[in-house]
Order: structure tokens, then C-alpha cells, then sequence
């Protein structure tokens, strides 16, 4: 039967230098990982948040792009650009976003649409709302309408 080191008889046989170390340091790989674990959690979630409010960011920048351009053909209308906006945002998640097109309605003789779509990051993100109380996240274009380049005299 093979003693563990640490309560075996103090002996100068079996006090060499590395059974002292393991004795003393029993448990501290337990206290070590409960210090580290929560900051290791911090990091990782907190590299989580900032990403999906990265992504968030960039989903309201080209739903506006890509509302803008469903708008400058010649017959699109505000639907069109509402519709646009609605599914790009719809496709990551975006909780009730604020989205804008000027001139409203678009006539034929509109020369410019622009969309501003916004998105509250209290509602799109999960720990966020701690910090950023009422700041939306914008992401906003102007286009130059196809009508100018094809106007008939």
C-alpha cells in the first residue's frame, strides 16, 4: 500500500523538497481557478457583447445602403424601401427598428432618397442596456435617384 506524501511520517527518508511543495501547495489550483474564472467570464462576455453590438451596427448601416438603393429606381415607391430595410434588419434579430425615408412619399420627381435606420441598443443587446440608456444605434444614406440620369424632356 503506497502512502501519500503529504501524511506520511516525517521521516528524513521522505521530507526530500518535492513532497513539501506538493503539501503545501494543496488547494491552490482550487483558489487560483475561483479567482480567475469570473474575470475569464468577464472578458468572454464582454467580448460576446461588443460583438453583437458590432454586428447590430452594421446590420442598421446596410439595411439603410440597401433601403436606399431599393429606392432609387425609377417606379420604387416608400414601400419598397420600408420592405428593404425591414427584412435585412428582420434577418439578425433587430428588435423595433426606427426607419425614415425622405422625401415621403417618393415621387417621380424625387432627385434623392435618404434612409435612416435605427435600432435602441437597450433592446438589441443583453448587458448593454447597463450602459448605453437611450442611445440608439444610426446608420443613415443618401442616393442620388436614377430619374435625374434618365429625364425626358
Amino acid at each position: 500500500m503506497k502512502m501519500n506524501p503529504c501524511y506520511a511520517p516525517k521521516t528524513r527518508h521522505n521530507m526530500n523538497r518535492q513532497r513539501r511543495t506538493i503539501c503545501l501547495r494543496r488547494g491552490a489550483a482550487a483558489v487560483e481557478f475561483a479567482l480567475c474564472v469570473p474575470i475569464l467570464f468577464t472578458f468572454v462576455f464582454g467580448i460576446i457583447e461588443i460583438s453583437r453590438m458590432a454586428q447590430i451596427q452594421h446590420t442598421v448601416r446596410e439595411a439603410a445602403l440597401e433601403g436606399a438603393r431599393a429606392g432609387v429606381a425609377i417606379d420604387a415607391v416608400t414601400a419598397d424601401v420600408m420592405n428593404k430595410a425591414t427584412s435585412i434588419t428582420g434577418a439578425v434579430g433587430i428588435v423595433s427598428p426606427t426607419i425614415t425615408v425622405t422625401p415621403n412619399p417618393i415621387t417621380y420627381t424625387s432627385p434623392t432618397v435618404s434612409v435612416t435606420v435605427s435600432a435602441d441598443s437597450a433592446k438589441n443587446g443583453w448587458l448593454m442596456k447597463l450602459f448605453t440608456v437611450g442611445q440608439p444605434i444610426t446608420g443613415s444614406i443618401t442616393m442620388t435617384r436614377e430619374v435625374q440620369a434618365v429625364s425626358v424632356p
